[in-house]
């Protein structure tokens, strides 16, 4: 499916760094809809491809405001903050990056008691290059991954491959018949990691910034 994502201010544009492209965020969309003045507004519906024909049963308006998910698209750790996004029941959330990204994903997920055994929840993670065909990475639920130092779980899904699109489709239902959760999977941050830049792209690099000083130089 071909996402309509906004475009954001200029503070995100690529940055490439001594050894790799960081992945600015380009935008979100999800089937609870929702806006943050960071990710701009989004799309309430998620159309066509494989994340197609969700019906989702959203929560209140304070759990869907995109600005309480913190992304991290260096590799930098992630920790939470106790603020979060509920992705609904059935309910699925995509994030845009250009450039690509790659594995491990690294998602928190916040529950008032960790491991509830009565709010189970659970989420696929999904990567799409031309957001229409999306392929599964992995799931995370909030009955394992690590404590995080806050009221939630901390898990990492390791893939190969560079994907554009980041999607979490709640699969509670599917996975705990007996869930009492009423929202879905609630993402408080999420994590991925840019792609290594080629040793040509590196050289290319280096080789500009000796034609700058040269330049220098000769101005001196």
């Amino acid at each position: 499916m071909k996402l309509k994502l906004l475009a954001l201010s200029a503070a995100t544009a690529t940055v490439l760094t001594a050894g790799s492209a960081f992945a600015a965020v380009v935008g979100v969309q999800s089937s609870c809809g929702g806006t943050s003045a960071l990710y701009g507004s989004t799309n309430s519906a998620i159309a066509a491809g494989d994340l197609s024909g969700l019906t989702a049963t959203c929560g209140d308006a304070s759990r869907s405001n995109l600005g309480n998910i913190e992304v991290s698209d260096d590799g930098t750790p992630i920790s939470g903050d106790d603020d979060f996004y509920s992705l609904g029941l059935g309910g699925a959330l995509v994030i845009e990056f250009n450039p690509v990204y790659t594995g491990p994903t690294m998602v928190i997920e916040i529950t008032n008691n960790r491991a509830s055994s009565s709010h189970k929840e659970a989420v696929e993670i999904l990567g799409s290059n031309d957001g229409s065909v999306f392929t599964s990475l992995g799931f995370a639920t909030n009955q394992t991954g690590t404590n995080d130092g806050t009221r939630g779980t901390k898990s990492t899904v390791s893939f190969t491959g560079t994907y554009a699109f980041l999607g979490f489709r709640d699969v509670t239902q599917s996975t705990f018949a007996n869930s009492q959760s009423t929202d879905g999977f609630d993402i408080d941050a999420v994590s991925v990691a840019p792609v290594p830049l080629p040793a040509s792209a590196l050289l290319l690099l280096a080789g500009v910034g000796g034609l700058g000083a040269l330049r220098a130089r000769r101005k001196g």
